[in-house]
């Protein structure tokens, strides 16, 4: 499996001229950016090429502007949160090196460190010799490919394991949390996660993908669970396209303040949407009619004609659930400037106590 970053945009049904445009704020702030040079990564096997965590494999900074300049024409990049490309085959090291240097050079780059759960002290070795060099890290990127594991196989503790909680607590650092097993909907994952941020209240933790969800009623349930009430969680958006999963965050006033706009580029330019099937699983179903098995169009009723750009179809979502919650228009700009711009930004304001109003 492999896909090619597209740098000319047809915007395949309209969505972004007819819908998008004109709704999103000016400027807008992206959460989840992965980035680093081609160089960085070592040889990939042909059987790990056929999986989509190695279908992106190197963008940079150069790169991804040209990319949003196009993809969110009219609009300004304020601010991004980034790290490498999480895969096993990459010098970790190197990536963290590219990531800082971005942060040294860009104020605007937000960049968290990469870490392999099983070499904690490596990165913070890492960490500190950046910071005498100048550079501190934004936050902590964990991943479950680095212990050469499916997310579905990794253990909680495992994926983040003692010592470095215990780190990023010290540091006050905000962690970009790809969740393991099935993800947040899970009970017993509520309970963990309720114990790391009791025992850790300095540690911020934004849910990748939503929380990652491949069913969407044990998301609802989590998206209604006292858990959300911790003012030191977020939700960010990238790849999570049912309407009906931001209506039940925007029916909690208080998550109004923690839902943050992400793209997951590259690889939010997959021109598709997830779903998910008792039969078939988690699966992405793509306007690639030659990626995409067509059982799968016809099991959940999809015309492919019908998908653009995965982050089209994600920012598209949240505006069908905004317009449900029937706000004036200075209400609705204020909590669109919230989402899209300013709940980014305020995870790295000083001093913030991160409190909703």
């Amino acid at each position: 499996m492999s896909f090619s970053i597209p740098y000319e945009y047809d915007d395949h049904i309209q969505l972004w001229a007819n819908e998008l445009k004109d709704w999103l704020p000016d400027s807008l702030f992206d959460a989840h950016v992965h980035l680093g040079p081609p160089e960085v990564v070592g040889e990939i096997s042909s059987e790990r090429q056929q999986t989509g965590l190695t279908a992106f494999t190197h963008l940079i900074l150069e790169e991804i502007n040209d990319i949003c300049a196009s993809l969110f024409d009219g609009k300004r990049t304020a601010g991004m949160i980034t790290f490498g490309f999480p895969l096993q085959e990459v010098n970790i090291e190197a990536a963290n090196a590219y990531t800082a240097g971005l942060i040294r050079k860009h104020s605007h780059v937000k960049g968290f460190i990469f870490c392999n759960p099983g070499d904690v002290a490596g990165m913070v070795r890492d960490f500190r010799e950046w910071e005498k060099a100048g550079v501190r890290f934004h936050g902590v990127k964990p991943y479950f490919d680095f212990l050469r594991k499916s997310n579905y196989e990794t253990d909680w503790e495992e994926l983040l394991p003692t010592a470095l909680l215990e780190f990023m607590n010290g540091e006050e650092l905000v962690m970009m949390l790809h969740t393991c097993r099935t993800g947040m909907g899970e009970p017993r994952v509520q309970e963990f996660i309720g114990d790391v941020v009791d025992r850790y209240p300095k540690i911020k933790i934004v849910f990748a993908h939503m929380g990652r969800y491949f069913r969407v009623e044990p998301t609802l349930k989590f998206l209604e669970s006292d858990l959300l009430n911790c003012p030191s969680l977020h939700l960010e958006m990238s790849s999570a396209t049912v309407p009906e999963v931001y209506e039940r965050v925007l029916s909690r006033r208080e998550l109004w303040d923690r839902l943050l706009f992400g793209t997951d580029l590259p690889f939010g330019l997959w021109t598709g949407v997830e779903q998910w099937s008792q039969a078939t699983g988690p699966v992405f179903v793509t306007r690639n009619t030659a990626v995409t098995h067509p059982a799968w169009l016809r099991r959940f009723g999809i015309d492919p004609d019908r998908l653009t750009y995965n982050t089209y179809h994600v920012v598209k979502a949240v505006k069908d659930a905004m317009g449900k919650l029937r706000l004036d228009e200075v209400q609705s700009r204020a909590l669109r400037e919230k989402v899209f711009l300013s709940n980014a930004q305020r995870l790295f304001e000083q001093g913030c106590d991160d409190r909703s109003e």
